[in-house]
């Protein structure tokens, strides 16, 4: 099956539009928002409605937070953008793969997690905690804004400029770059290869 993976959007709707299109380009199966929809709310709703219209599944992000669970502050948006940031979740397993916005042994329904950053997970107690939280052998997170990969052995040298072969018989965490600074992947779960994509935005 083919995922089309975007996370870190905060309203920027050229690379939305082009990451969608080649989404079906590509014949992606599932759109998957791994968080973060929200910047300011002033293209909050076209943002929305692009995803809806893609069939997009997916997590909320530290920036969403409020907006998916406070009743008090949806009042200030229209009903087509609840609409859609009401189905998102705190986490997701689809696929044999497990999303949430930021690493899985946080728990993203606590605010306080979901700001949480200490550094990439460079020290092996810090894989230790990712790789014990869940069962899934490949797990999606976004909210660093820039593309890494690790197996419980450590790191990899990989910086989402390649294709990323995922082993079957290996686990592991990946984080996906922002879609606002140009970056989506699709991952081949058949294949088992994640296909990162890096466009070129205008200064």
């Amino acid at each position: 099956m083919k995922l089309g993976l975007v996370t870190d959007i905060h309203e920027e709707l050229a690379t939305l539009r082009v990451a969608l299109d080649r989404f079906q380009h590509a014949q992606v199966e599932q759109v998957i928002v791994i968080g973060d929809l929200l910047k300011l709310g002033e293209q909050i709703a076209e943002t929305c409605q692009m995803l809806a219209a893609a069939g997009a599944i997916g997590v909320w992000g530290n920036h969403d937070f409020g907006l998916c669970v406070d009743e008090n502050l949806r009042r200030e948006y229209p009903p087509g953008t609840l609409d859609f940031m009401t189905t998102l979740r705190p986490r997701l397993e689809f696929a044999g793969c497990h999303f949430c916005h930021v690493e899985p042994w946080l728990n993203p329904e606590r605010i306080e997690d979901l700001w949480y950053f200490e550094g990439p997970p460079d020290h092996p107690d810090k894989l230790a905690r990712i790789f014990a939280a869940t069962d899934c052998r490949v797990m999606f997170a976004g909210h660093y804004h820039k593309w890494l990969a690790a197996t419980p052995d450590g790191l990899l040298d990989w910086n989402g400029s390649q294709p990323l072969l995922l082993a079957p018989k290996q686990r592991y965490f990946v984080t996906v770059a922002a879609i606002c600074h140009g970056s989506y992947a699709i991952y081949d779960t058949e294949s088992n290869l994640l296909t990162p994509w890096n466009e070129r935005l205008p200064d």
